[in-house]
């Protein structure tokens, strides 16, 4: 952890605040941590899942590195230096003067200094031969309004469990677009330390 900045904020609440230490009807095996951060998530599924494969992904060039080293003890951790989209595109970090933990982006052109690979979960799924999530966790800043504005048709049957945070007061229509979305099949909402916590009841 990196002192002076938010490391530790997000320590207390990953670890000593447990906040994703959900029930679970089975262990997952495929986990997506969209919004890795510096990879504590990430750290705490490889502990309580060891034997699930996850995909941490990350924008911030800065909170990637850290991800990475803290990621490289766990065999079966994938760091990516991306962001979830509704579709493949370019993203650039907005707002690099904010805290670590609550960057947002935005769509750029390829020759932007900046820009970055954004992925669909669809791509993510089908370019490592993934044909189900069993977890996706959401932390994404807003840039989940996006990700189910469109292009969910494939990847959301396929998803047993969501936990997310929606992010209206810094992007406003996250709850519109999320909602709207996941009407369509049969998901189980509750509400776990401040996060929607989401299961399918269509998929074993």
């Amino acid at each position: 952890m990196r002192p002076g900045t938010t490391d530790r904020q997000v320590f207390r609440e990953v670890f000593l605040f447990k906040e994703y230490n959900f029930p679970l009807t089975q262990n997952p095996s495929i986990v997506v941590d969209a919004g890795a951060n510096i990879g504590l998530a990430t750290v705490f599924f490889k502990n309580r899942f060891p034997e699930a494969l996850v995909y941490a992904i990350e924008p911030d060039s800065k909170n990637f590195t850290v991800l990475t080293q803290n990621a490289k003890a766990y065999e079966g951790t994938y760091p990516m230096h991306s962001a979830l989209w509704r579709v493949d595109s370019y993203l650039r970090i907005k707002d690099k003067n904010e805290n670590a933990w609550a960057f947002q982006v935005e769509e750029c052109n390829q020759e932007d200094p900046d820009s970055f690979s954004a992925i669909s979960i669809e791509t993510l799924m089908r370019s490592n031969g993934i044909e189900r999530i069993d977890l996706l966790k959401l932390d994404i800043e807003g840039a989940e309004r996006d990700v189910f504005a469109s292009n969910y048709d494939y990847w959301l049957p396929r998803t047993k469990v969501i936990i997310i945070e929606l992010h209206d007061w810094m992007k406003e229509g996250c709850s519109r677009e999320f909602f709207r979305a996941i009407i369509n099949y049969r998901f189980r909402v509750s509400i776990y330390a401040g996060m929607l916590l989401l299961y399918n009841i269509d998929l074993d």
